[in-house]
């Protein structure tokens, strides 16, 4: 009886073990998989791989390259708007803007240029002629900055 007790607690153990190591592999495939947006947001804004001659079609390759992201660049844009940090995200003309909300100026410059990259890029992939998003501020009407391929600008910056 001891014997059947001590190859089950070890048949067991086995059998965690392999449970074990196949959720470790299957998150690591998982993890090797996943391109965040912050990822995409630095491969749009890293230095060209091609002859510095060329900018213009090392954006395009980026955009290319990050044309897959549109649907979560759009989610987060829509969360943006429901979860107050902007009022609207719009683009008339080829012109897109953003009207920001008071928690959008609670938030650090780095996550202010992260979520403008986000409007940009979706905006960019779309329409070529759309390189800048202008920020206005909601209350007020008036213009509190802008993005483009050369990162955020507030002003009073």
């Amino acid at each position: 009886m001891k014997t059947k007790g001590i190859a089950f607690v070890l048949l067991l153990i086995l059998a965690v073990g392999i449970m074990a190591a196949y959720v470790l592999q299957w998150q690591q495939v998982s993890d090797d998989d996943i391109e965040t947006e912050e990822q995409a947001a630095e491969s749009v804004n890293a230095a060209p791989a091609q002859p510095a001659g060329d900018p213009q079609a090392a954006l395009e390759k980026d955009i290319e390259d990050t044309r897959h992201l549109q649907e979560r660049r759009k989610g987060i844009m829509d969360e943006m708007v429901t979860g107050g940090i902007a009022e609207r995200i719009e683009n008339p003309a080829g012109e897109p803007f953003v009207y920001v909300m008071e928690p959008f100026y609670g938030l650090s410059f780095e996550e202010q240029a992260s979520l403008m990259n986000v409007v940009w890029s979706y905006y960019i992939t779309e329409d070529r002629d759309s390189k800048v998003v202008t920020i206005y501020d909601n209350e007020t009407g008036q213009e509190v900055g802008s993005y483009s391929q050369a990162g955020l600008k507030m002003t009073g910056e």
